[in-house]
């Protein structure tokens, strides 16, 4: 045997290495792929209708499907038409989330509100807007009004103390809110404003006494209603602003506004509306928005109010 048999420590014969066990070894691979065939062979199942597949398949981002049909069903969707997106296709980032649309429905008019693309239906002061955002529009003067003054209300008690007390309202379409402005689908124009005005008293060797004063708010018509609060607390903000103080650099008469807009967007869960402000690149509204929350950020809101109330 010349050292073929071999024994065990405990003096038991081990099996022999003949010539028989020598070609098992050999083809044990092979008899092992023979044992898993019939595992391997297994029908597969199609990711999306379940049914098993014995021919040919596709194969998507890791998931198996049976037919062309099913793959169709796991593309995205285009967000006006629906239809599958299987070539190019346009992505637009809302901030809460990523919209996609196919290369024709991305040509359509954009939403005034949104601005996605959409087959909306058209306002009679020619603004277009999508299902969604009319869905909640405030037409109503009087729904408008009571909502403004829950804004206001909260904006007062966001700053501590009320604007001039005396504030009017007033719901407003397109014309009348950028008057001497020619309107034009597609174009940017006011959401809101502020009317402010006021009377003084002038004493010698001092400064001018304000003896009276009021503010009116415009507000555009059939905003979605999200949008319509972050309008109205921006307004409401200027006119707290008008009475407390009013002397401020350029960028933060309007980035103070846009600041106390963001705080109550976060209050009533709409953050992601403020991406819009962040990534604003207009030297006044984004810039001064940007300035007004980095001073709060490092001094908190207390002390911004006690610096903005100097200027008075």
């Amino acid at each position: 045997w010349r050292g073929s048999t071999r024994f065990s420590r405990d003096g038991g014969r081990a099996a022999a290495m003949n010539g028989v066990g020598k070609w098992f070894c050999r083809l044990l691979p092979v008899l092992s792929l023979l044992l898993l065939l019939p595992a391997a062979a297994q029908a597969l199942s199609c990711a999306v209708c379940g049914r098993q597949i014995h021919g040919q398949y596709l194969r998507t981002e890791g998931k198996i499907v049976c037919s062309p049909g099913c793959w169709e069903k796991l593309l995205p969707h285009c967000s006006v038409c629906d239809s599958p997106l299987a070539g190019r296709y346009t992505v637009i980032d809302t901030g809460a989330e990523k919209r996609l649309f196919c290369m024709e429905c991305a040509k359509l008019p954009r939403c005034f509100a949104c601005d996605l693309p959409c087959r909306g239906e058209q306002l009679p002061d020619g603004r277009t807007l999508c299902g969604s955002c009319l869905a909640t529009a405030v037409t109503d003067p009087a729904e408008a009004e009571k909502l403004f003054r829950e804004v206001e209300r909260e904006v007062a008690g966001l700053l501590g103390s009320p604007g001039c007390g005396r504030t009017g309202f007033v719901l407003c379409d397109l014309a009348t809110l950028n008057r001497g402005r020619e309107i034009v689908p597609g174009g940017k124009y006011e959401l809101g404003r502020c009317n402010y005005e006021y009377r003084t008293r002038t004493y010698p060797g001092r400064k001018p006494e304000i003896v009276s004063e009021r503010c009116t708010i415009l507000i555009l018509d059939a905003l979605p209603r999200d949008q319509f609060i972050e309008v109205a607390a921006h307004e409401a903000a200027h006119d707290w602003l008008n009475h407390h103080g009013r002397f401020l650099p350029p960028s933060w008469s309007e980035g103070f506004p846009e600041y106390v807009a963001s705080l109550v967007n976060l209050r009533h869960g709409n953050g992601s509306r403020n991406l819009r402000m962040e990534k604003n690149e207009d030297p006044v509204y984004g810039a001064g928005f940007r300035e007004v929350k980095a001073y709060a950020d490092r001094h908190g809101l207390r002390k911004l109010l006690e610096y903005v109330r100097r200027t008075r």
